[in-house]
């Protein structure tokens, strides 16, 4: 059966509702202030204040997020052009998710000990390069869906349905699996599936969460979503580039 045009932008959408909890639930609201929270109490352990562990946490956080934004900036301009001339884009894109979901899942393993402490600091921002490289290629499919109004309304249609199902990862999150200080959700229940709020279970589940939430979301977009053919297509690789 061939694929429609709707069934094309609707599998071009489904990236955003698939990647937007790395960001809500990762970045911001889940993994970002459980990570301050461990470096913190990793950094009091070694004997220092209270205000100086707290700030040599968030010194390694936004150090760790610099790197990355770096090599997300140099690399950019390479992998567009790539995309561009080459018009391969989704094996690309499929590598990338593949580091996404497994740099991802891997987040499970901060305990509250810190022992993983550095390790899922590299892991995050490998997640968070893979994701936003990924995008990269995305965007560069995003011409072939339509003429200029189109691919303003389907941008940001896929932005609105991104962040729709962020609120609502982000909900599930916080309801039925992140445990507060007493061990208890959102709603006053143990995490869900058994999960131990001593040892920050329900909150290091955030990792497998995103990475599952992704596996599940982004079939749409591999089943309808293909290459376009470039007008002029060049035999590239990134020495040219």
């Amino acid at each position: 059966m061939a694929i429609t045009d709707k069934q094309r932008i609707r599998g071009w959408i489904a990236f955003d509702w698939a990647t937007q909890p790395f960001y809500t639930l990762g970045l911001t609201f889940i993994f970002g202030p459980y990570f301050a929270t461990i470096a913190t109490d990793t950094y009091l352990a070694s004997g220092l204040d209270d205000e100086t562990a707290r700030a040599q946490a968030q010194s390694l956080w936004s150090a760790a997020l610099t790197v990355a934004g770096l090599i997300i900036a140099i690399t950019a301009p390479f992998l567009g052009a790539y995309a561009d001339n080459s018009g391969r884009k989704l094996p690309w894109i499929a590598f990338f998710s593949v580091v996404y979901v497994l740099a991802s899942f891997a987040l499970w393993g901060l305990t509250p000990d810190g022992s993983f402490l550095i390790w899922a600091l590299i892991l995050f921002f490998i997640g968070f390069i893979a994701a936003e490289s990924a995008l990269n290629f995305v965007n560069a499919i995003l011409p072939s869906l339509g003429d200029e109004d189109a691919i303003g309304r389907i941008s940001g249609t896929a932005s609105a349905v991104g962040y729709v199902g962020g609120v609502i990862a982000l909900f599930i999150m916080l309801l039925l699996l992140a445990e507060n200080d007493e061990g208890v959700t959102l709603i006053g229940i143990a995490p869900l599936f058994g999960l131990d709020p001593e040892t920050r279970e329900g909150t290091r589940s955030v990792g497998p969460f995103i990475a599952i939430w992704y596996v599940v979301f982004i079939i749409p977009f591999f089943l309808w979503v293909r290459d376009d053919t470039p007008v002029n297509p060049q035999r590239t690789s990134f020495r040219k580039t």
